[in-house]
């Protein structure tokens, strides 16, 4: 037995690593379709409330727009928090109008990107209602 676990040590010794040096290396593939960062286009977006309800991670918080919108009688528009996500896509099924935009980004570890209200933000067009 004791010579069986030499020569597995002696084996990995010489075996290149089987882990990356992330994130020094960013080698990482990720399959077409997979879960990643969501948000609301808020040129779409209607206010209506059902993804926040029918989270199951509670992590869909509406807020207030900063300015109106004719599509949105509520003036709400939902941010995910990322922390609380269990990327699920239930509120990218459930939308009525299909305004979540589902992205493959994976690498959420930031401090500055733990919602998605600066992304949705980033939908409005610049000036007054549309």
């Amino acid at each position: 037995m004791s010579l069986s676990l030499l020569g597995e040590v002696l084996r990995n010794i010489v075996r290149r690593p089987s882990t990356l040096k992330y994130p020094r290396v960013r080698e990482l593939t990720v399959a077409p379709g997979s879960r990643g960062r969501h948000y609301a286009d808020l040129a779409k977006c209607t206010g209506c409330t059902l993804c926040a309800i029918d989270c199951p991670a509670n992590a869909i918080v509406m807020e207030k727009l900063p300015q109106p919108l004719k599509h949105n009688p509520r003036g709400v528009f939902p941010v995910v928090d990322y922390g609380k996500c269990v990327f699920c896509y239930q509120c990218v099924f459930v939308c009525p109008v299909k305004a979540y935009v589902s992205t493959e980004v994976f690498e959420m570890a930031d401090y500055s990107t733990s919602s998605s209200r600066d992304f949705s933000l980033g939908t409005l067009e610049p000036g007054g209602s549309q």
